[in-house]
């Protein structure tokens, strides 16, 4: 879930600090952006092998993206390790013609489910229910957590012009992930940004209805799955988010419905846009 700009997060994470200060232990601002102590070239070298190669350009026999659910990890990553194997491969992925984001994806997974929980440091703009903080910020990728209060919900919204990664750590949360169902006479290239315009209603259908509980996750591509809805359960539910940001726009925009199917037997329910 990203309400902003790449813009927006980048001012709001550097919002009342000033160059040079440390905002968390190894965590310092500097030349208007956050680096890490750590993240440095020796790094890269030392987790060039976590399993990321390969992964910018569309192979033709790719095959389905790997089923990670419930995957538990071998052994234990930091946040700047995980960062130090994923930062080469997003930049080579939103550079390539044809990005092959279920490889990628497939890969990011296997290495976030082993990053351990580390402490965030910025908190961005929450309701009153759940609230979510950055852990590490180097563009294009964001890693963050989500804190949700029990039964509390992230309304529908869809995820344009990047990927993502939705793992629970502590509690459960129901993820309802959705496509939107291209109208007739009119091919929309979803990855690219088209979408139906604001004020007119649209369908779309539902792929997947998952309670995701620790180490269990959800991905989504530019254009598979690409609307969720989260709700916590009733202890509430802890989430680490990964994102890829394809371009500046990427943001998240929120969806109106009533919750009822449209057509239950094919999974579509009528939606428009809050503010696209």
């Amino acid at each position: 879930m990203q309400f902003m700009t790449v813009d927006e997060i980048a001012r709001h994470t550097l919002a009342d600090h000033e160059r040079g200060e440390e905002i968390s232990p190894g965590v310092v601002v500097e030349r208007r952006t956050i680096l890490r102590f750590g993240v440095a070239t020796a790094g890269f070298a030392a987790v060039s092998g976590l399993g990321l190669a390969g992964c910018a350009s569309r192979a033709k026999n790719s095959g389905s993206p790997a089923n990670t659910r419930g995957t538990k990890p071998a052994c234990a990553a930091s946040a700047d390790e995980f960062v130090a194997a994923v930062m080469p491969q997003a930049r080579a992925l939103i550079a390539a013609p044809a990005p092959d984001e279920e490889a990628y994806l497939a890969a990011v997974t296997a290495l976030l489910a082993r990053v351990e929980s580390p402490p965030t440091w910025r908190a961005s703009p929450a309701s009153r229910d759940w609230s979510m903080d950055t852990i590490a910020y180097y563009p294009p990728i964001v890693l963050m957590q989500i804190k949700m209060a029990p039964r509390s919900v992230i309304h529908l919204h869809d995820h344009r012009h990047y990927n993502g990664v939705l793992l629970a750590t502590q509690g459960a949360a129901r993820c309802r992930n959705f496509d939107i169902v291209q109208p007739d006479g009119k091919r929309l290239d979803i990855a690219a940004g088209e979408v139906p315009g604001k004020g007119e209603d649209f369908l779309i259908r539902q792929n997947a209805d998952t309670v995701l509980r620790p180490r269990q996750l959800s991905t989504l591509t530019r254009d598979r799955d690409n609307i969720h809805h989260v709700e916590a359960g009733d202890e509430g539910a802890t989430l680490v988010d990964f994102f890829t940001h394809f371009s500046p726009k990427a943001r998240s925009y929120e969806l109106s419905w009533d919750g009822k199917a449209y057509d239950e037997a094919k999974g579509l329910y009528k939606v428009a846009w809050k503010d696209a």
